[in-house]
């Protein structure tokens, strides 16, 4: 997903790609071949994430319905192929219609 998107705003050989693309490739590095103090993204499910939260006595805050109505209109206005939807109080950035990234208020 990250490098398709990519496509949708920055040209090929623009710098600012250039460095959006090392950034994507360093926290894939990270992810396969570093565990333990080395290891810097931890990648986690919307429900694991959830679950933690809860268990450390954390309650969820719907976003409202203004928050969501300005997501949708900056997406419309500003990215192609990006998406939005709602699964309990999270919401779900999606692209091209898979699920990319959630963000949830606390």
């Amino acid at each position: 997903i990250p490098f398709d998107a990519l496509d949708t705003f920055l040209p090929k050989d623009s710098n600012q790609r250039i460095l959006c693309e090392s950034d994507i490739a360093n926290k894939i590095e990270n992810i396969i071949a570093c565990e333990g103090h080395r290891r810097i993204e931890r990648l986690e499910s919307r429900e694991k994430w959830m679950y933690r939260m809860k268990k450390a006595q954390f309650e969820s805050v719907p976003f409202t319905e203004d928050v969501i109505s300005e997501v949708k209109c900056m997406l419309d206005h500003h990215a192609a192929g990006w998406g939005l939807k709602r699964e309990e109080d999270a919401l779900l950035l999606t692209w091209k219609g898979h699920n990319a990234v959630f963000a949830s208020a606390w």
